[in-house]
């Protein structure tokens, strides 16, 4: 009886022994998508050929086809340059 008394008294005294808990700092990296503001800067608006002044002073119906062709042609040389500024503010960068 007193060895069962005494295994008992032991594993008691066992159970109330507490240990401090063990703090660990563990740095992660953790990747979380920001968005960006794009703001691409394509430069100012050109001076394009057909400029009024220039249709004014066209000498004949000729001239002014060319100059207006002329406009066409930086217009859509414009149109590209934008379009691909936007294009790559929407494709997602490389992180």
């Amino acid at each position: 009886m007193k060895r069962v008394a005494i295994l008992i008294a032991l594993s008691l005294t066992a159970c109330a022994t507490k240990r401090e808990p063990v703090i660990r700092t563990v740095v992660q990296e953790v990747r979380v998508p920001v968005s960006v503001p794009c703001g691409p800067d394509i430069g100012p608006e050109p001076t394009y050929a057909a400029s009024p002044e220039a249709i004014q002073s066209a000498p004949d119906i000729f001239r002014l086809t060319v100059l207006i062709l002329a406009e066409l042609q930086q217009r859509k040389a414009r149109d590209e340059v934008k379009t691909a500024a936007i294009e790559a503010c929407r494709s997602p960068r490389p992180g």
